[in-house]
């Protein structure tokens, strides 16, 4: 709690203004992370300098989001829209894919009954849009699971702030 001053400052100025940071969270790392951070030069710096933890978070943050950004297979390889959103409809559980699982993300999606269906639906041969899906860069297909996971996110609890 502070304390409100009642007298004038002693240097004639008025007082600061408490920082208002109402606009940050407070979020723990895990020890692998800190230590990703830590190898890019990130340290705990009060000064808040460029190689703080908050902003080697915030600038790995922005380049990840650049490369979903960029890797958006729509742009990069002219995948039709229709197969585009025939995948992240089917990838209702995003975050149960592992690495393992974008790496090979052809494979795993014919495993989904869903996709299987939807594609026999759509008149389409499942097992070449599988190859196809397959030779995409990882970050082609990391895309598609982020869009997947944007899609498929739960909405915001009424009276929660944003």
């Amino acid at each position: 709690m502070q304390t409100k001053r009642t007298e004038p400052p002693m240097n004639g100025r008025p007082p600061a203004m408490p920082r208002q940071r109402s606009h940050r969270s407070t979020i723990s790392l895990p020890a692998k992370l800190r230590t990703a951070l830590e190898k890019r030069g990130a340290r705990s710096d009060k000064s808040h300098g460029p190689y703080n933890y908050t902003r080697q978070l915030t600038r790995t943050l922005e380049l990840y989001g650049a490369v979903i950004e960029k890797s958006d297979p729509r742009q990069t390889r002219t995948l039709p829209e229709e197969h585009y959103e025939l995948v992240v409809a089917v990838l209702t559980d995003p975050l149960d894919l592992e690495t393992f699982h974008i790496h090979r993300l052809g494979d795993y999606l014919c495993e989904l009954p869903a996709f299987l269906a939807r594609t026999r639906d759509l008149e389409l041969d499942a097992h070449q849009l599988r190859d196809l899906l397959n030779a995409y860069t990882f970050a082609e297909k990391l895309h598609l699971v982020e869009a997947a996971q944007v899609r498929h996110a739960p909405p915001r609890p009424p009276g929660e702030p944003a």
